[in-house]
């Protein structure tokens, strides 16, 4: 067998966030505290981890009969435990005070997986060694690593590149039951204000530049309301709407009323939701073009206007071959 790697690009995304998956539900199996999300998308949490800076991953190739194909990847990402310089005064010394160990320079690998079929040491040594000469780069401390109990010959396999057991990790896991009241075990905030919450699981819409809470032009906190729908064993968490941002400034759009105005969700003929590789799937606004300049589209009464979808004779929503809905043209002149 013939292997080779590289530096992971966007363009390896999918193919990466599919051995994501495959990791997690391999730790999902063998430790209880790790419970794999049922509707995670790993394309974005994927695609979120190439875009940062300061995240290299690595794909292993294996090339059989002219053709390549990517069997593993490798995941690490770099920080600093030292708070940067030009942090306030107090927050430097709130750092000094709350760690009695030296600050590291640290590489934390996220993850490797490699397909089962596909685990030499040949395969492993080149993603393993590519971490290790990248960490060197980045003129870290140390490289850590956790390897689950079960991956004996693992640990034995980095045992010989230089690491060392460091700890070991014990966990006793808790069923608890979904409908239960939970202690607050978040620590308080004095600088983020906490409105009152007008229905459970609401959440406050904040600036995402200033992180300030957002308010109606009355002057009232605005919310995220969950939807109501019902729960499923495949879904148990809430779904928000999107809300809408006006395209030359980009700040949320309210109504005449003074609502926060967000995009409705599709739902097929029998009334459900509508998804797309698990992601629900809203209305986008329509769009016109006044004077050159893009506006969002309004009826006669004031209300905004989203774009329909395509529907077949029998009424029911055309998808793409992916299973994406075709919305209609949403731009008017």
């Amino acid at each position: 067998m013939t292997y080779t790697h590289r530096l992971a690009t966007t363009s390896d995304t999918t193919a990466i966030a599919t051995l994501w998956e495959a990791f997690a539900q391999d730790r999902n199996n063998v430790d209880p505290s790790m419970v794999v999300k049922p509707d995670f998308n790993y394309t974005k949490y994927i695609a979120r981890q190439l875009d940062n800076p300061l995240t290299y991953a690595w794909v292993l190739e294996h090339e059989s009969d002219a053709q390549t194909t990517i069997v593993g990847c490798m995941i690490i990402y770099f920080y600093d435990e030292a708070p940067p310089l030009y942090l306030p005064q107090e927050m430097l010394e709130d750092h000094q005070v709350d760690n009695p160990f030296v600050f590291r320079r640290v590489g934390s690998v996220l993850g490797v997986y490699i397909k089962p079929e596909h685990r030499q040491p040949e395969a492993i040594k080149l993603l393993t060694n590519a971490g290790i000469v990248k960490a060197e780069e980045m003129k870290v401390n140390d490289i850590d690593l956790l390897i689950s109990a079960d991956q004996t010959g693992m640990q034995a396999f980095v045992q010989k590149l230089g690491f060392t057991k460091a700890a070991v990790q014990y966990t006793r896991h808790y069923q608890v039951p979904d409908n239960c009241e939970l202690p607050n075990l978040h620590p308080p905030h004095p600088d983020i204000e906490q409105p009152e919450l007008p229905v459970p699981r609401a959440i406050p819409l904040r600036d995402p530049q200033t992180n300030e809470l957002v308010r109606n032009p009355q002057g009232e906190v605005v919310f995220l309301m969950p939807l109501e729908i019902e729960a499923t064993e495949d879904r148990k968490l809430p779904i928000y709407p999107t809300p809408v941002r006006d395209p030359q400034t980009q700040t949320w759009v309210f109504d005449g009323s003074g609502q926060l105005v967000v995009a409705p969700v599709v739902r097929d003929e029998e009334g459900k939701i509508v998804e797309y590789n698990g992601i629900p799937q809203f209305y986008p606004p329509a769009y016109q073009n006044i004077n050159g300049k893009l506006t969002l589209k309004q009826d006669v009464q004031g209300n905004y206007v989203f774009c329909e979808v395509e529907k077949d004779p029998q009424g029911k929503i055309i998808l793409t071959l992916d299973g994406r809905p075709i919305f209609k043209q949403f731009l008017s002149v």
